[in-house]
């Protein structure tokens, strides 16, 4: 299982790292595709020895609730966890920007703000034996939450 999930987010960044077409059908200020609950299952972190580990937050109950007025409410049980790498529980402000411009020394990949940091996003599909289905990515510079759609 954790041969997967580091295959996993292997491919994530290299999803994040790769061309991409910008895609002008949808609104610049779009946060539709965020809206909704979304539950953390895994993060990919790297620490300051630039040592990759990959943290396990399938079995706990934290919920990244997105809702259409740029509230982004996060809830769950992350006083348990030891030495936990995802957002803190309460209500952030969020806003999905849109993609920036492409170049030969830009990346063109959709960024959101949570609060007052801004991370890379994207948006993908998984087979894992216990879930299939929409995961969102969201790349915090150390490391990389991989939330699955509730």
């Amino acid at each position: 299982m954790m041969k997967k999930i580091g295959f996993y987010m292997v491919a994530a960044v290299l999803l994040m790292t790769t061309g991409c077409k910008r895609d002008n059908s949808v609104a610049e200020d779009d946060n539709s595709s965020v809206y909704g609950k979304w539950k953390l299952s895994f993060v990919g972190y790297m620490d300051e020895n630039i040592s990759p580990a990959v943290f396990d937050y399938s079995q706990n109950d934290i919920i990244y609730d997105f809702k259409g007025n740029n509230v982004l409410v996060i809830s769950g049980e992350m006083n348990s966890i030891d030495d936990y790498k995802g957002h803190e529980k309460g209500e952030y402000y969020y806003k999905k920007h849109p993609i920036p411009p492409c170049g030969p020394t830009a990346l063109c990949i959709p960024q959101i703000t949570i609060g007052t940091n801004t991370h890379g996003i994207f948006f993908g599909w998984i087979f894992f034996e216990s879930y299939e289905g929409g995961a969102m990515h969201i790349h915090t510079g150390k490391g990389t939450l991989m939330l699955v759609k509730q």
